[in-house]
């Protein structure tokens, strides 16, 4: 599995070209779990505009750093998904659970909105 990892502002954003190896995802979900706990990185977008399609594997996957970033307080949103993965996660119904942007910076301003305004001191 290649996969890119960039962070703008608090938001961290994953590309990934395959989510069919249970070893590497764990391997990923690991590394990901760290920046949640270590770090307090709560909030992932996961872009899936290199996949072609995906398993149960790689479902189990988007539903690890989903509830790990929500149970932290974060969200998680995924975006550039082909017309076979959004059909697959209308029959799972897991597209009721998840967010789905079209793109990566639509995804940005859905995350954006949905994070707490901090306040400021005055």
């Amino acid at each position: 599995m290649k996969y890119q990892l960039k962070k703008i502002e608090e938001i961290h954003i994953l590309t990934v070209d395959n989510l069919m190896m249970d070893y590497e995802n764990h391997r990923l979900l690991r590394e990901i779990e760290n920046m949640i706990n270590e770090d307090s990185h709560k909030y992932f977008i996961i872009s899936l505009e290199e996949l072609a399609f995906i398993n149960s594997v790689g479902l189990s996957f988007l539903i690890a750093v989903l509830t790990k970033s929500r149970n932290a307080g974060g969200e998680t949103i995924i975006v550039n998904v082909n017309e076979k993965i959004t059909q697959l996660l209308v029959m799972t119904k897991l597209h009721s659970i998840f967010t789905v942007c079209d793109s990566t910076e639509a995804g940005i301003k859905a995350l954006q909105a949905s994070m707490p305004v901090l306040p400021t001191n005055v």
